[in-house]
């Protein structure tokens, strides 16, 4: 394809070029009079003779248009001009997934957030009758802010099978990636993506493809005919339980697969973090150690990881607070030991505007199942209405542990999923709103501990106002980890639990690291949950991603 760096194409002029393939070249262009920099993608001049290419190219555009989703790169313009389409697009400097792969395996807390993110993304396009048929790691753009974002949606659907392509099935995907059927040239739907979301999990924690060959060829067969590998085999940190579910997600048959994305995110939730250590409980959930400890971990991280052995009290409320050695459980008590107060909520009442907020954007996450969300949690009144969006602290405290416990009612395995949305995009329109106090990430000090210093700070003093009195602190362990306390957290008041439940926490710390530009640097982990010991004190720790 010829190199059109210095040209102009329509009002875009083309600065250089950044890569491409046997179907697209992406240049870095600005956009005039605006000034803008966009990333172009223009179709190979093979694909553009095909006018039934064009034309179905030119309807998914139109689709993709229109989705919304902070994980989906979206699309600025389609344009048929000069003998030649192309696509423009937001320009991405974070690099991709490959980018990050290319220096090893990841550690599982990485992989599940970025699977987690992709699954978001993919999960959106499916609703909207999108498949991508293309996912694989240089698909996947890492905004500055640390978000995974799909990109070339649908670049491959409906395409023809190029005539100097005679294979079957390699004109459409990438081998490694591709899900048997599609090798073998069928019809493929949603699960062609949810298998290749196995193979991305496969290569995140074993640092290679599950089948491999010497050439295109040979890694076709092998998907085709090879029985799965085992990831535990080749990490051996890994859980038993991951290959089985590998064995569904990567199975030969679509119908054998999870059949929805969130089928498959909520049963990646349910994994365990790492093989179990002989004599010791597997954990389960999400929020887990990292696969590499730090070298020579300090005392009080594994003070504050020690299992708590004894089962939670049966209690329904804000216990009263105690004091002495046996108050809290151990990563409470290595606090205290380093000098945090601990802290007991008085008052009954939060700020409205953020639980107005919060409903808000409940009702947006839930949709057409709002008003069961609503009425399980005894908050009919608000079925078509938010709460009052004002700063008085009239809410009833318990208003939150309540909607929590509705989603986790309603949406059973899938919960979590929905909680995060919930925490994540009710943190984000907080921060738009600029209503929390804490400035602008860009006027915020030099230096990654300095910088998340001061979040973690203005954050505990933001969550203080709408809880109108000190029932948040944060300590810097040392140069690796920050431990964030919310004592008598409002989303796990009342809340027993048998496992770690705050997802609408870690989300939301998630997303201020994001809005600060640390999500690359820092990675959130829910070291003690209130519903699990009864306290209803939770320790979340911000950890270094060098660890």
């Amino acid at each position: 394809m010829k190199d059109l760096t210095g040209t102009r194409v329509g009002s875009y002029e083309i600065v250089e070029r950044l890569g491409g393939g046997g179907m697209a070249v992406v240049y870095r262009a600005v956009q005039q009079p605006l000034g803008r920099e966009v990333a172009l993608k223009a179709l190979s001049p093979e694909l553009f003779q095909d006018d039934g290419f064009v034309k179905r190219f030119e309807a998914e555009a139109k689709t993709l248009a229109k989705l919304d989703h902070p994980n989906i790169l979206p699309i600025y313009d389609f344009e048929l001009t000069e003998g030649m389409a192309y696509l423009t697009m937001p320009l991405i400097r974070g690099g991709t997934l490959r980018d990050i792969l290319n220096r090893g395996p990841l550690d599982t807390l990485s992989a599940w957030r970025y699977l987690r993110e992709i699954g978001d993304g993919l999960q959106h396009a499916h609703d909207a009758g999108i498949v991508h048929r293309d996912l694989k790691p240089t698909n996947v753009l890492i905004h500055s802010d640390g978000r995974a974002m799909l990109a070339d949606f649908g670049l491959a659907r409906g395409a023809g099978q190029p005539t100097h392509l005679t294979t079957i099935g390699l004109a459409i995907g990438t081998p490694g990636y591709m899900a048997p059927e599609q090798v073998m040239g069928h019809e493929v739907d949603r699960r062609a993506d949810i298998y290749a979301m196995g193979v991305l999990t496969f290569e995140m924690l074993t640092g290679r493809l599950p089948f491999i060959g010497a050439n295109r060829m040979e890694v076709a067969y092998a998907t085709v005919n090879a029985p799965i590998p085992s990831a535990a085999k080749l990490n051996a940190v890994l859980p038993d339980e991951l290959d089985v579910l590998l064995a569904k997600v990567l199975a030969k048959d679509p119908a054998q697969r999870p059949q929805s994305v969130k089928e498959l995110l909520a049963l990646m939730a349910r994994l365990p973090q790492r093989r179990a250590v002989a004599g010791a409980p597997a954990a389960v959930g999400v929020t887990r150690p990292p696969l590499q400890q730090a070298p020579n971990p300090q005392p009080v991280e594994t003070a504050a990881m020690r299992l708590i052995s004894a089962p939670p009290p049966p209690l329904h409320g804000s216990p009263p607070p105690s004091t002495g050695s046996q108050s809290g459980s151990s990563a409470i008590r290595t606090l205290q030991m380093m000098g945090v107060k601990p802290a007991r909520a008085r008052g009954r009442f939060i700020l409205n505007s953020h639980v107005a907020n919060l409903i808000h954007v409940a009702r947006d996450v839930t949709g057409v199942r709002w008003p069961e969300i609503a009425y399980t949690a005894g908050l009919a009144q608000y079925v078509d209405q938010d709460p009052p969006n004002d700063e008085q602290l009239a809410t009833p405290v318990e208003y939150l542990g309540r909607l929590n416990e509705a989603f986790e009612t309603i949406y059973g395995p899938e919960a979590e999923d929905q909680l995060r949305a919930w925490g994540r995009r009710a943190t984000e329109r907080w921060l738009a709103e600029g209503r929390h106090g804490m400035g602008g990430p860009r006027r915020l000090v030099p230096g990654r501990q300095r910088k998340l210093a001061g979040i973690v700070k203005s954050f505990s003093e933001a969550m203080d106002n709408v809880r109108g009195e000190h029932t948040h602190a944060w300590l810097q362990v040392d140069e690796f980890q920050f431990w964030l306390v919310n004592f008598s957290n409002m989303f796990a008041l009342g809340r027993i639990k048998a496992v770690k439940s705050c997802h609408v926490w870690v989300a939301t710390i998630e997303a201020i690291l994001r809005w600060a530009g640390l999500a690359n640097d820092w990675y959130v982990e829910e070291v003690e949950c209130g519903c699990v010991t009864g306290t209803f004190d939770c320790v979340f720790a911000i950890r270094s991603v060098e660890t």
